[in-house]
């Protein structure tokens, strides 16, 4: 309720920052500010808000579509959250302190695609045409980045608060106006609850609500998607256990992200009890958080094995932090679409890489 209030009191401002960042794009628009184009396909997974869309899953999903098609990839990240600044072209030295937690992710789930951040996205394409030559870069949230001139951008928007719905900053969530949803090549609506996922009459009307109402902004396509949790959750080291098996142990959950409710209910619907442990998103866990999350674990009530259980992004930054003996363990997602937005999805794609006489 507080929260609320608050943004109520600050509804006031928001004209200000529209006309800020509305001046800024119009710059952009008009040529006053140059934007720059590169000669290979450019990819942008990007959002209207801040906060947690899932721009790294997808940015993942598209760099494995291209991967897999054959197409030298490269993921191009600024690296939130990182202890370091400039352009790093990761390796196998680099930690979630040098190039940020969700290209660290990315890096461990991809194999064969290279990862990179800089807060400069245009230098940063720059020094990766130099050091690798890629075919194809995709950019991890770099809507608001209108130094560059992408070849493609993909809309986020979750299903739980769609940009149609939100206001600006300060009052509400938007780093711009819902006007310019108009940049998008394609809106992904994510996050999408499985009811709305079938071809019931419910969950078509339900999509199509949300069709309708993006429509009033953009004339891209609208798709829906999902999350597929792992059937199994596997540990740093690589041991695994069935997700079907959670429920015969003790689970303490631990997430710094910024909206783990999906994460949790996942959990609860495998008819597994739980204790949750909640950190900011990005959190870079201190020694402080580690003894907090050992004695939490040690603390768990019953007879059960008790296990940490977390997500992929704060497993690279648990680790090393947390003492080695303890049984850490994550739980892999991926994004899943219809055989029918997954199409329109490849068609976007498609039409991006045809300049370049590519294909997936």
């Amino acid at each position: 309720m507080g929260r609320r209030y608050l943004r109520l009191i600050l509804l006031p401002l928001c004209p200000v920052w529209a006309l800020v960042t509305q001046l800024r794009n119009e710059l952009y628009r008009a040529g006053v500010v140059r934007r720059r184009e590169f000669p290979l396909p450019t990819f942008v997974a990007g959002n209207l808000s801040a906060g947690g869309t899932g721009k790294s899953p997808h940015t993942e999903f598209l760099a494995r579509k291209l991967s897999r098609a054959g197409i030298k990839t490269a993921i191009l990240s600024r690296g939130y959250g990182r202890r370091s600044l400039g352009f790093i072209l990761s390796d196998d030295t680099s930690t979630a302190a040098t190039i940020g937690d969700e290209p660290m992710m990315m890096k461990r789930s991809l194999k064969g695609v290279d990862i990179a951040v800089a807060e400069d996205r245009a230098f940063g394409i720059e020094k990766l045409i130099e050091k690798i030559s890629p075919e194809a870069i995709v950019m991890d949230d770099a809507y608001q980045h209108l130094k560059v001139r992408a070849s493609c951008y993909f809309l986020l928007t979750t299903f739980a608060r769609p940009f149609t719905s939100d206001y600006l900053l300060p009052a509400g969530d938007l780093r711009e106006m819902r006007m310019n949803a108009e940049r998008a090549h394609c809106v992904i609506v994510t996050k999408t609850p499985e009811q709305y996922t079938g071809s019931t009459p419910e969950a078509i009307a339900g999509r199509e609500r949300y069709r309708h109402a993006i429509k009033r902004y953009t004339s891209a396509p609208v798709i829906f998607s999902t999350y597929s949790y792992s059937p199994r959750v596997i540990s740093y080291s690589g041991d695994e256990i069935k997700s079907e098996e959670l429920k015969k142990y003790g689970l303490l959950l631990v997430t710094g992200v910024a909206d783990p409710t999906q994460f949790l209910e996942h959990i609860g619907s495998l008819g597994a009890s739980f204790r949750h442990l909640n950190f900011p998103d990005h959190h870079f866990f201190s020694l402080k958080d580690a003894q907090k999350i050992e004695s939490a674990l040690h603390d768990m009530p019953g007879d059960k094995k008790n296990i940490i259980l977390t997500t992929e992004k704060d497993l690279v930054r648990l680790q090393g932090i947390l003492p080695a003996h303890l049984p850490l363990y994550s739980m892999p997602i991926e994004v899943r679409m219809s055989e029918e937005d997954e199409a329109v999805f490849d068609s976007v794609v498609s039409s991006a890489l045809e300049k370049y006489n590519l294909k997936i």
